[in-house]
């Protein structure tokens, strides 16, 4: 898969009871903010300067498969990240840079030459050859194998071995994404000797996971711990390694994992819960920082035959949503209002361009007034709104009663409906699960920094374009940045099918989610940004 949709994960009945208590003081304007500062958005903390004999992190899940092609959940992402490696890798300034590539060329249009590092060797002793990044690749793009990566390579005609130290990709179609793909966990390299030795069993609890990271897989006891151990021979000596050991233990509760922070129990994690907050942040047991994201958390449109069919219901609805009001009650502050689908964290190359089209979409924003011209000029629509929710994600009760309080604001009649966790994942893949609802939620995470990540979505024939909206105009801009090897043009592609949804929206921008991580007492040097998934984040940390 070419991103990573966070589904909606066990969170305790208590939400709704949450979303209820936190929106009874509510007005017109929205929900009222929570008390307490809002979190603030750390750059990067300082490097580490002694060595950690062992540090243990926690985890909400334990991996169904260290198996690089599978896996496309953050718990196994965070392990493989510290244990492979790909071509080129996403730094904690979302920018692209070499990895096992040490260079990367484009001759023309259909081809991309990668000349590998010299001197990487597997945690196994052995070299890094081609042929290993050929077989590792070719896995990569295997339907038969089930690989969750195969649409990456959708435009790939072959790879190649073109030299000792050098891959060739030769594609079907210009594809200036694929380059970018391959810094994800979708251009993974594992030894191929000992990943064809180990069959079917590779990636499973006990099996050995030959590759070139900064740290080995020590052991994977099954429903207990992952331990990894410092690659001693590593190759890039710019990252510090100063922890011998990182255990990784799942905790699935979010209760427990701030409890166990709080207690000394595990050093860190990722995704603090917003819950926990206030306690980490009090109880001087670490520190709790925020970085930036390239995440978008939009309410998708499922269906343009009912109470959404017109499109100035649509931006209305958008107008009239206090954004502000649903970060302080539903993630503690730990948010940005997101003005456009793809966030500024998508924006990985032609930045101020991009910033300029984002500024002009945030200055041409309306009102409630203005919201609900629009539904005077419509005509407001007989159907009901049907809203759906689920309580087994903490915020989502909180941010449909907004939603819900929006459109009646406007003249809408708007209904929430709660579904269990299963029957709202659903949603997402089921046309008939779908039937009779007209809004739902979905927090999505790109993979790397580009807007085609979010905007491919919303083409006519994608499957997680829901709504069935379809315009050849936005289909065409998408294409073309993806065909472009010019930075501004791709940059103007993508622009103009931002202002196509802009002014015919099906997914209507809500946030800009923070990063949060959690280090004890003595450790720094964790990336901030949400680079976890793709850079050997163990490697910065380390004691004070």
């Amino acid at each position: 898969m070419s991103m990573s949709r966070r589904t909606p994960r066990l969170a305790g009945g208590a939400a709704a009871l949450a979303a209820a208590v936190l929106l009874a003081g509510c007005t017109a304007a929205g929900p009222s903010p929570a008390k307490g500062t809002a979190p603030e958005l750390t750059e990067s903390l300082p490097a580490p300067s002694t060595e950690v004999e062992r540090l243990d992190w926690a985890l909400y899940a334990e991996p169904s498969s260290l198996d690089p092609i599978y896996p496309n959940d953050f718990p196994p992402m965070e392990v493989l990240s510290n244990v492979c490696e790909s071509l080129m890798r996403i730094a904690p300034d979302f920018t692209i840079e070499p990895a096992l590539a040490e260079s990367f060329e484009q001759p023309d249009p259909l081809t991309l030459v990668y000349t590998l590092r010299d001197g990487v060797t597997f945690h196994s002793g052995a070299p890094l050859t081609a042929d290993d990044v050929v077989y590792s690749l070719n896995r990569s793009r295997s339907d038969e194998l089930g690989s969750f990566h195969t649409a990456v390579y959708a435009n790939v005609a072959d790879i190649v071995a073109t030299a000792p130290n050098q891959v060739t990709i030769t594609l079907t179609a210009p594809d200036q994404t694929l380059s970018q793909a391959l810094a994800t966990g979708a251009g993974r390299i594992v030894n191929r000797a000992s990943t064809e030795a180990q069959g079917t069993d590779f990636g499973t609890p006990g099996s050995d996971i030959d590759c070139t990271g900064p740290y080995t897989l020590a052991s994977w006891r099954a429903g207990e711990a992952i331990t990894l151990e410092r690659f001693d021979d590593y190759w890039d000596d710019s990252l510090p390694s100063l922890v011998a050991e990182v255990d990784f233990s799942f905790v699935r509760d979010p209760a427990a994992r701030v409890n166990a922070l709080l207690s000394g129990e595990v050093d860190g994690t990722w995704g603090v819960p917003a819950s926990g907050f206030a306690r980490l942040q009090g109880g001087g047991q670490g520190t709790l920082a925020f970085g930036r994201t390239s995440g978008s958390y939009v309410a998708m449109v499922t269906s343009l035959d009912g109470a959404l069919a017109d499109p100035r219901i649509r931006q209305a609805l958008a107008m009239s949503i206090d954004r502000e009001g649903i970060i302080a009650a539903a993630v503690a502050g730990a948010a940005d209002p997101l003005d456009a689908p793809a966030s500024p964290g998508t924006w990985g190359f032609a930045r101020e361009e991009f910033e300029q089209a984002y500024q002009e979409i945030a200055d041409a924003s309306g009102g409630l007034e203005e919201a609900k011209a629009l539904v005077a000029e419509a005509g407001v629509p007989s159907e009901t709104l049907t809203i759906a929710v689920t309580n087994s994600q903490a915020e989502m009760p909180i941010i449909g009663a907004e939603v819900q309080r929006a459109a009646q604001a406007i003249g809408l009649e708007a209904e929430l409906t709660s579904l269990p966790a299963d029957g709202y994942n659903a949603l997402y893949s089921d046309p008939a699960a779908r039937d009779g609802i007209d809004l739902i939620f979905s927090l999505w995470q790109t993979d790397f920094p580009d807007p085609t990540q979010i905007y491919q979505y919303l083409e006519s024939d994608n499957f997680f374009n829901l709504s069935g909206w379809s315009d050849a105009e936005f289909d065409q801009a998408i294409d073309a940045s993806r065909a472009s090897s010019d930075d501004a043009e791709r940059a103007a592609s993508l622009i103009a099918a931002q202002s196509i949804e802009i002014d015919d929206p099906t997914w209507l921008p809500i946030y800009t989610p923070y990063n949060a991580v959690f280090l004890g007492k003595g450790l720094t040097g964790a990336p901030t940004a949400a680079v976890q998934l793709n850079y050997p984040w163990a490697a910065m940390i380390g004691g004070e």
